[in-house]
């Protein structure tokens, strides 16, 4: 791009508001700076085994189409604006548009990972929470077996929280 093109995408890109952007500017950004995601991996023990919650992405899922993924969501810049922390914003749009509100515990901080996946690199905060109920969504699988279809960039988050949950218990 020379100059005249940049400044005339730097003036659109003014034009928009924080927070939730069009999928074709944001699936650019994504490509071209570290976004920062909390992962939520939701745990239980059944049968004296750790499973994990995992959740279809959709067919129409430009990078990942019908794969299994723990939830998670990329932090937005309104974040801030609607609690005093943010992460609780955060936190309750996946506790509400990923999970359904599924009945879970707390959530507990595991770690954080940098990785590089298909959309592009990332700054991954992974936390762990037990599912106390049924859950609405997805299905559970046993950590030490998981299935081929997982976002492979996902298996590091899992065993983190996994380790951390058993430490835990």
């Amino acid at each position: 791009m020379n100059n005249d093109e940049t400044n005339e995408l730097a003036t659109k890109l003014a034009e928009l508001e924080p927070g939730f952007l069009p999928y074709p500017v944001f699936d650019q950004i994504a490509r071209l700076v570290a976004l920062p995601i909390i992962e939520f991996v939701p745990l239980r023990t059944y049968n004296g085994k750790t499973q994990v919650l995992l959740i279809d992405r959709g067919e129409d899922d430009k990078h990942w189409a019908g794969e299994l993924h723990t939830p998670g969501t990329v932090i937005r810049a309104t974040d801030l604006e609607n609690d005093s922390g943010g992460n609780w914003t955060t936190f309750n749009r996946i506790l509400h548009d990923e999970l359904q509100d599924a009945p879970v515990g707390q959530p507990h901080y595991a770690g954080s990972i940098f990785h590089k996946s298909k959309r592009g690199a990332e700054q991954a905060q992974i936390y762990w929470i037990e599912i106390t109920g049924e859950s609405p969504v997805g299905a559970f699988y046993d950590t030490d077996n998981l299935p081929d279809s997982l976002i492979e960039s996902q298996i590091k988050f899992i065993n983190v929280a996994a380790t951390h949950y058993e430490a835990r218990m």
